[in-house]
């Protein structure tokens, strides 16, 4: 009953966020754009979003093998196009790394949190290089054009939090990585205060495979920045498609925000969310609210349903549909 409720809850808090926007925009108005949007930026769009699928494939699978995971390029893709899938039918927009952890261990008998784990950590490596790529072009822009960047409420405290974050996040994982740091903080004394320390206990071992595996890391880390940029860039062709004024640089500050935000599982996908901070950002940055809400609904058909319906038919031509 009570995932009923929370299913329920969360989908209300979607249709809340969109029933607002629709207050504050004409829907007739954002149908006209996105019925105007030019062709040949939307098949950027499309071809940047195509890259970063490829690119991430790459990613899972060095991942997985560093778990000692076996996962081939071909598996990985599949079931990142399945992802995508599951993405619209779960909540937030890591609905369908879920999905993916369960079909890589799906016919494993041992070893399961490995590959649990390296799901998780292709998620945190990507959020983290998304994060990453826009505190550079933040702190850039700060130094470039102060006057301008001073202009644009609010982004002075965003840019303190995402570079305070990236900082920390570095901090934690170069503690963690460091035994001698382990020791001397007395980690796993805290730790055993903690309840479930069976859980515990296998996601350290797991984690640890990646304490003597960090050259795949860092690979992944470094394929992940290309990765990201193809998914700005994405963005920003489907925005110049429907008429934006905004810059690349001002979108890679807006999509790394967003997307991180819509990564909560609160709405399927992420809907209401993101056309509610895009809308929100596109403002502040001197574009209009209707532009952002039409630049966020037909990026989200695009990738989303678009590439989601792609996932569906492998989903439904897949042998792990059948064994599920």
């Amino acid at each position: 009953m009570k995932p009923i409720i929370l299913t329920l809850l969360k989908a209300s808090i979607a249709g809340v966020l969109i029933y607002f926007i629709l207050q504050q925009v004409n829907f007739s108005e954002i149908k006209e754009i996105i019925a105007g949007a030019d062709l040949a930026m939307l098949t950027k769009g499309i071809g940047c979003w195509l890259v970063l699928c490829l690119l991430g494939a790459l990613r899972w699978q060095w991942l997985a093998h560093a778990a000692q995971v076996p996962l081939s390029y071909s598996r990985s893709l599949k079931l990142a196009f399945i992802g995508f899938f599951f993405n619209n039918v779960m909540f937030g927009s890591t609905g369908g790394d879920v999905m993916r952890a369960y079909l890589v261990t799906q016919n494993m008998t041992e070893n399961r949190w490995r590959a649990v784990l390296s799901v998780i950590v292709d998620r945190v490596i990507g959020l983290f290089a998304l994060l990453s790529i826009a505190s550079v072009v933040l702190l850039s822009f700060e130094s470039t054009s102060p006057d301008q960047f001073k202009a644009i409420p609010g982004l002075y405290t965003m840019r303190r939090l995402v570079v305070l974050f990236v900082i920390v996040f570095v901090c934690c994982v170069a503690l963690y990585m460091s035994a001698r740091a382990r020791r001397a903080l007395r980690i796993r004394e805290l730790l055993s205060w903690l309840p479930g320390q069976g859980v515990i206990s296998k996601i350290h071992q797991s984690l640890s495979l990646y304490r003597t595996q960090y050259p795949a890391a860092i690979k992944a880390y470094l394929i992940s920045i290309p990765l990201q940029i193809a998914g700005i860039s994405a963005f920003f062709f489907i925005a110049e498609a429907v008429g934006s004024s905004l810059a690349l640089r001002d979108q890679a500050i807006i999509f790394p925000l967003v997307q991180t935000a819509t990564a909560v599982p609160i709405a399927p996908a992420g809907w209401g969310i993101g056309e509610q901070l895009y809308g929100w950002f596109f403002v502040r940055f001197g574009d209009t609210l209707a532009i952002g809400v039409a630049a966020s609904v037909l990026f989200r058909l695009i990738t989303q349903i678009g590439f989601g319906l792609i996932g569906g038919l492998v989903w439904i031509a897949s042998p792990d549909r059948r064994h599920k």
